[in-house]
């Protein structure tokens, strides 16, 4: 029996299986801080925030001064659709050009090296996009407090907390 090592297809099959079998979920994951996963829905819809027993919210101020507000209104601060539908388009070709380089390699570049590609530029992406809103503005009193006009960032936890993971197609 003579076995042919130039027979590259089954390697390349089980490379191209495996690439369709995966996903990448980005954002602040589920076993990272839920007051952090608090913090993104907050800003990526918006909130209207009313106090839960009494009549006022305490918003602390600056040089220690307290303001009772009976609300307060979140503007949504997009970071995450907002990037999805900017880049997209680009995050697919980088599959599609993934899937050519597992054919050209002949299976040598693997599902999981594409797929960390494009977890790395889609973190980066959302990151950058977290940097970069300036609109809605902050309320003044938000600025008093920070010092900035920097709606996503204050101590830059948001943004460090963008994670990827590659999962199983469906999973989380």
């Amino acid at each position: 029996m003579i076995k042919d090592h130039y027979n590259h297809l089954p390697r390349i099959k089980r490379e191209l299986d495996n690439l369709s079998g995966k996903a990448v979920v980005v954002g602040i994951l589920p076993k990272q801080s839920e007051f952090l996963q608090m913090i993104a829905v907050v800003n990526e819809y918006g909130a209207h925030i009313k106090p839960k027993k009494g009549k006022y919210l305490y918003i602390p101020g600056p040089k220690g001064k307290v303001y009772q507000l009976k609300s307060v209104d979140i503007p949504a601060r997009s970071f995450l659709r907002s990037t999805y539908d900017a880049k997209h388009r680009k995050w697919e070709h980088t599959i599609t050009s993934g899937a050519h380089r597992i054919v050209r390699s002949n299976g040598e570049v693997t599902a999981n090296q594409v797929m960390t590609a494009l977890g790395v530029t889609m973190q980066k992406q959302i990151r950058k996009s977290i940097s970069r809103k300036k609109k809605p503005a902050n309320a003044p009193l938000t600025v008093a407090n920070k010092g900035k006009n920097d709606p996503l960032v204050d101590t830059g936890k948001l943004g460090k907390s963008i994670k990827y993971k590659i999962t199983k197609r469906g999973k989380l």
